[in-house]
């Protein structure tokens, strides 16, 4: 038996969503592996919160993950591409971020940096990085 409340909900409490996509071209021994996600999150999301539900995303459907990697070191994409104790991006990764009127989200300098809705990232490491 279901039943409805009369509860008001405030437009505070609405949670915003908005999508994120992501290319990531990762360079490899025998070529270049380039991956194409899409995550939804709330519109208050950052680079880094966006990037580990990509992760998510992998952890909970395994057979489509590239990782491990790198001879087993790199297990993931924010440990690819985030340094968690300096809080930013790998200076030997690159990065374009830019929503569909084109405009830049700043995230190389900014990694807290709330994303604009339809942001499409582009980001790879260097081939050393």
């Amino acid at each position: 038996m279901s039943f409805l409340t009369n509860k008001r909900i405030e437009s505070s409490e609405v949670q915003e969503i908005k999508n994120i996509y992501f290319k990531i071209r990762i360079p490899l021994k025998n070529g270049t592996k380039i991956n194409n996600y899409k995550v939804r999150v709330k519109d208050d999301t950052t680079f880094i919160e966006a990037l580990a539900m990509v992760d998510k995303q992998l952890v909970e459907s395994s057979e489509q993950s590239p990782f491990p990697i790198y001879d087993g070191y790199i297990h993931n994409y924010l440990q690819l591409f985030w340094n968690p104790k300096e809080n930013k991006i790998y200076e030997d990764c690159g990065i374009f971020a830019y929503d569909p009127d084109k405009k830049f989200n700043p995230i190389q300098k900014d990694v807290n940096f709330n994303l604009y809705p339809e942001t499409k990232i582009i980001i790879h490491p260097e081939s050393d990085c």
